[in-house]
């Protein structure tokens, strides 16, 4: 029998710690790395007004509004620093953690919860995007809190609360990011385990329903969308070898992979051995159910991608809710709840998860922003230019080179010329500004190695004597140009 001291133990108590290590440990690093890439386009937009974000996505922004208006509101009461900038997608980080607990613990197995936490907080993945001013671990947690309250829906049709909870966390999935359908979708696919009748389908219908109502006022956005993502993406179309390689980076290397593999492959075994005993009985529809969960979105986004390319591990980042659950729980059935195999083969994986977690690899999404800045500004004089390639660069720029330049969002293009720095496009681009200011000292700055820059700085090094350059990891290439007439001075 179990007492309130087990049940506080269980259901306040460990939670509390798995949300604290999970938390505590990525905070200690929230400063490690320069905002950086897609990170000053949120906290950039975020400073406009509720009706301006309301807007963005009608403008070309290809996420929907929802996390930037969570963190207009949340920046407004703790400014635009790194720290508070990436505290809100930390807590939604750590909010997951929770949640696969108890979908674990209440729908397979307390090793089943416990087992799964652990592989998310081990997540080499999770740990950098739960890091990152960006969308990704909102979509995380909606998936983690949508996958809870749908199987308390499909136990009890009846229960207003798991419906209530699934509603609204389907909407807070496909306002958070439009891959958030592929969600609903698995609900649509995995509700068939459960039907038993024509009016069980239709209620099963209910939260799907209303998620759509709720998503009208997008519909011609995603349409429009959808007609400029079918003329090409910043994505490249994945190889065969991809669907496995991007599997084994989501369980952070392909040894844990084989780990998994033999694990399963020994409770296949135990379990066959179960059944010839007569021992094993029961089967727990809700694996099935994980696994249509990650594994259908996960399919189908390489599938597509060939045509419209979205296989990336941000993008593909949410099935890792369900896979995390899967595997325990797959564990947990084939091995029947044994009171140590159980617990241990789960022990084995979390090992090799945690033996191959990278936190924050430089050579995964990494950026020197402030040592760039501070190069930039060492090589500044009166008449100086900067010349910034990418265009989409400028708000990274802007933010480590003057805060209340990026802050001043209303007048950000005019600002940017009055201070002299310049956006191009390409070359001829280029070549206009240079034309608008002879004899200046040009200070170029290009981010990522595209084929335009590389054009850019042949075009500078025959016209312009160049002093000095730095390179810094991963992409940005600094050089610093004088008009060549500076060189023959004495």
């Amino acid at each position: 029998m179990r007492t309130d001291k087990d049940s506080k133990l269980l259901n306040i108590y460990i939670p509390a710690l798995l949300f604290a290590i999970g938390f505590c440990w990525k905070l200690c690093f929230i400063n490690a790395r320069d905002i950086s890439i897609d990170e000053p386009y949120s906290i950039f937009n975020a400073q406009k007004s509720v009706a301006d974000i309301l807007r963005i996505p009608a403008e070309g922004e290809p996420n929907p509004p929802l996390f930037m208006l969570l963190l207009h509101f949340w920046i407004k009461l703790f400014g635009i620093e790194a720290l508070s900038a990436r505290f809100l997608p930390l807590l939604f980080n750590s909010l997951t953690i929770p949640f696969l607990y108890f979908t674990g613990k209440r729908f397979f197995s307390f090793w089943t919860g416990i087992a799964a936490s652990a592989l998310f907080i081990f997540s080499t993945y999770h740990f950098y995007h739960g890091l990152e001013a960006r969308t990704y671990s909102l979509l995380s947690l909606a998936t983690a809190s949508s996958l809870y309250f749908y199987l308390g829906f499909v136990q009890d049709t009846a229960n207003k609360k798991a419906l209530a909870g699934l509603i609204l966390s389907n909407l807070f999935l496909v306002y958070s990011h439009y891959f958030g359908w592929y969600v609903v979708f698995s609900q649509f696919l995995a509700g068939f385990f459960y039907v038993r009748s024509f009016k069980m389908f239709l209620r099963f219908q209910v939260p799907s329903i209303v998620t759509v109502i709720g998503f009208l006022p997008m519909v011609t956005i995603v349409l429009k969308q959808f007609r400029m993502s079918s003329r090409g993406t910043w994505l490249e179309p994945p190889n065969p070898e991809d669907f496995s390689r991007e599997f084994y980076f989501l369980l952070n290397h392909k040894e844990v992979f084989n780990v998994i593999l033999y694990v399963l492959c020994i409770g296949l075994f135990f379990a066959i051995f179960m059944i010839i005993k007569r021992k094993w009985k029961g089967f727990n529809t809700g694996v099935p159910v994980l696994l249509i969960w990650w594994l259908v979105p996960y399919a189908i986004m390489f599938l597509i991608s060939p045509r419209l390319p979205m296989f990336n591990s941000r993008y593909i980042l949410f099935n890792t809710i369900g896979l995390f659950l899967f595997i325990p729980a797959l564990v947990s059935l084939l091995y029947k709840k044994n009171k140590y195999l159980e617990p241990v083969a789960g022990l084995v994986i979390i090992i090799f998860m945690y033996i191959h977690l990278r936190v924050l690899p430089k050579d995964f999404a990494y950026r020197e922003w402030k040592k760039s800045i501070e190069f930039v500004k060492s090589n500044e004089n009166i008449g100086s230019i900067i010349v910034i390639f990418p265009k989409w660069t400028d708000y990274m720029f802007a933010y480590h080179y003057d805060r209340k330049l990026f802050a001043g969002y209303q007048e950000f293009d005019q600002n940017l010329v009055k201070r002299r720095i310049y956006r191009v496009w390409g070359t001829q681009d280029a070549e206009s500004v240079l034309a608008a200011n002879p004899g200046s000292r040009v200070i170029y700055l290009q981010d990522g190695g595209i084929k335009p820059g590389d054009e850019i700085i042949r075009m500078l090094d025959s016209v312009y004597f160049k002093p000095d350059h730095r390179f810094y990891p991963q992409t940005i290439n600094i050089r610093i140009y004088d008009p060549k007439e500076k060189k023959e001075l004495p």
